[in-house]
């Protein structure tokens, strides 16, 4: 194994502990990010009131984890569990609160953002190493079919590859797990944030992988159009 495989694979590793991490934190009655996101509220709303926010935050995502979809698949509890219910969770309590769909959507917004800049979750930290690693897109291909292999399984997600070469690796995504928990929750509406979270991650890459889709089935296309295009740098 050469030295840039090498890199990769360790990277590979990386963004496989992290998932597991993640996965593990999961499976704690606490929910996930609380601390993080009462911390970026207390900015906003005051140290008291961001402390009982969020703590009628966490008893309304206890309440709808006891209640929650359990399904065979490992990685399809991870995603609920770790990631949909407790943005469900901050929506419901903000609509409780008085804020219309337009204005609750715009306050999770505004603190996944900070979230995910302030304080970078393992799958952030992976992208922004890409900056450091030897520029082998081949090789990053085979990261992101591994990724969306173990993390992103059929059924929940269905998709097909229509480019894969030296230059640009392309897939169209036909079925989005996180869009049917949303509905079966009666907030579909929420979906977008969620695909936007993909937008903040991605601007982490290094400057020579460029993040090209431009709809979601989530935002109301027919299908999400994911797409790399590989750039490297002009060489003098």
């Amino acid at each position: 194994m050469n030295k840039s495989n090498r890199f990769w694979f360790g990277l590979t590793l990386g963004a496989l502990g992290g998932i597991l991490i993640a996965q593990k934190a999961s499976q704690s009655p606490r929910m996930p990010n609380v601390k993080i996101w009462q911390r970026i509220l207390s900015e906003k709303r005051g140290p008291i009131e961001a402390a009982i926010f969020m703590a009628r935050v966490q008893r309304r995502y206890a309440e709808l984890k006891t209640r929650r979809p359990i399904f065979e698949q490992a990685a399809f509890n991870a995603h609920v569990v770790g990631n949909i219910l407790p943005g469900l969770a901050l929506y419901e309590i903000l609509r409780e609160d008085g804020l219309d769909i337009k204005a609750a959507l715009d306050e999770i917004d505004q603190l996944f953002e900070a979230w995910f800049t302030q304080y970078p979750p393992p799958n952030m930290r992976v992208n922004q190493l890409m900056k450091y690693t030897p520029q082998n897109f081949a090789v990053f291909q085979r990261l992101m079919r591994f990724v969306m292999d173990k993390f992103f399984p059929a059924p929940g997600w269905q998709f097909d590859e229509v480019i894969a070469n030296e230059h640009t690796y392309a897939f169209n995504m036909q079925h989005c797990f996180y869009l049917d928990i949303l509905n079966h929750y009666n907030a579909p509406e929420l979906t977008p944030v969620f695909c936007k979270l993909d937008d903040i991650l991605m601007a982490a890459m290094p400057e020579s992988i460029q993040w090209g889709r431009t709809q979601t089935i989530g935002m109301g296309a027919e299908y999400c159009n994911f797409r790399w295009d590989f750039v490297p740098a002009a060489t003098e």
